[in-house]
């Protein structure tokens, strides 16, 4: 098959394009005008389209001869505008390219920030509720919401031109350069704040998640579909931020944190914004009810559908993915070689 992969210059789409290239596909990688592509290593049999998917100029001519499109670009920096242009406006411009175009499949790479948390209890699965407009969607930050958007126009326009789509929901996506996962805890000033109380991990290490990507789109039974891509049910914090602490040499207590006190302060904090200023006030995120609950309620994480549809197994077991991220020696990683990509704000479920 030949591929057109957006986002096929970040963390996780640079890893896409190696496992289409090990499975003997045929890619043309979507990266930005400006961006150096000779960093990225990539053989010469990766055809570069230089493209800015904010604009429609050149998307027609970039889906001639595509089997495919991987669609993996999306915001996950800058305000709540920002976001949202990188994330749906994109979308829109290669949908309705692709609209015009002959290709027939498409593959999203969507997130867990669409599910509707505060409606959850226990497990997690592909029937569980998502956000609407009419719910908490807009108690949650900008990328969560640039998601379910991105999800409804993708659904209306597939369902309107008789596309196939498979629409995969990441976890957790991390590994080597993507090591701080915002669903661990929180810092205030020296303190980490471990949030506790069967709190189980979505995690999908980086290069696992490329592999599914792929065979989800070598796989006629997926599309059609929904599916959620985790590794495995949950794992837990607790061993997470162990690996972590120690690779980056963070100092001071790690505090274990139980989840319903968390969920007290943030409704609390609500409460009171509301008495003194009214709609208009505005709370940090990690004390948003919807936003603190996103992050950390306690839950596990089906991987029914992953294993049936796709008869999935991750290839690099938890074991051998916290080695290829945590494996250089303490005395020569110090908290100042900490790569600048892994920072707080830069660690999304996808």
């Amino acid at each position: 098959m030949k591929f057109l992969i957006t986002g096929a210059s970040g963390f996780l789409g640079k890893r896409v394009v190696d496992a289409a290239l090990r499975r003997g596909h045929s890619v043309r990688a979507v990266v930005r005008p400006a961006f150096d592509s000779k960093r990225l290593g990539w053989p010469d049999q990766v055809e570069l389209c230089r493209r800015d998917l904010r604009r429609r100029e050149g998307l027609a001519d970039a889906l001639q001869g595509v089997d495919c499109v991987l669609h993996l670009a999306a915001g996950v920096k800058g305000d709540d505008h920002e976001r949202f242009i990188a994330t749906v406006v994109t979308t829109e411009n290669l949908l309705n390219a692709m609209a015009d175009s002959e290709v027939r499949k498409l593959v999203l790479i969507s997130s867990f920030s669409v599910y509707d948390y505060g409606h959850l209890k226990g497990s997690l699965d592909e029937q569980s509720p998502v956000l609407t407009a009419e719910g908490d969607l807009y108690e949650r930050d900008g990328y969560a919401i640039a998601k379910v958007w991105q999800e409804r126009i993708t659904r209306e326009m597939a369902e309107k031109h008789g596309w196939q789509l498979c629409i995969l929901r990441p976890g957790f996506i991390w590994g080597p350069g993507n090591e701080e996962l915002a669903g661990v805890g929180y810092s205030l000033g020296p303190l980490f704040f471990r949030v506790m109380g069967g709190k189980r991990l979505p995690l999908t290490f980086v290069d696992n998640a490329a592999d599914a990507i792929i065979q989800a789109a070598e796989t006629d039974a997926a599309y059609g579909e929904t599916i959620n891509l985790v590794d495995s049910e949950g794992e837990s914090p607790t061993a997470y931020d162990r690996q972590y602490r120690r690779w980056v040499g963070r100092r001071g207590p790690s505090i274990p944190w139980p989840y319903f006190l968390g969920m007290v302060q943030a409704r609390i904090a609500k409460t009171i914004s509301r008495l003194l200023f009214g709609k208009h006030g505005k709370l940090p995120g990690i004390i948003v009810p919807a936003r603190f609950a996103a992050r950390f309620k306690p839950l596990r994480f089906s991987t029914d559908k992953l294993r049936s549809v796709l008869s999935w197994q991750p290839p690099v077991p938890l074991a051998e993915a916290f080695l290829k991220t945590f494996s250089i020696p303490i005395a020569h990683k110090q908290p100042s070689d900490r790569p600048a990509s892994a920072t707080p704000h830069d660690i999304r479920s996808v």
